[in-house]
């Protein structure tokens, strides 16, 4: 499954459910918010950062990828789920 991790905070509703699905192997790209908790989400498989976000995230060691390389992984790997938090949507 891929994960696109739109939150801020691991540590929230949002944030605690995005992990009770979470399994090894998933695929997560990191957008919005989501690239402020990219270093910190105990990724279990593939992580990628999508280009658009804050600069602060490319202290995550993860490979950044375009819009097109997106829908690629989207088409790719089947069902996506999206996690953004709803206080910051």
């Amino acid at each position: 499954m891929l994960h696109l991790i739109g939150f801020d905070d691991l540590d929230n509703d949002t944030g605690r459910d995005c992990l009770a699905v979470y399994e090894n192997d998933d695929l997560c790209v990191f957008v919005d918010q989501g690239h402020l908790v990219a270093a910190d989400f105990p990724l279990q498989g593939p992580g990628f950062l999508l280009a658009e976000g804050p600069p602060a995230a490319r202290t995550a060691d993860l490979k950044t990828i375009d819009y097109d390389q997106l829908v690629a992984l989207i088409a790719e790997h089947g069902p996506v789920t999206g996690w953004y938090d709803a206080e910051n949507s």
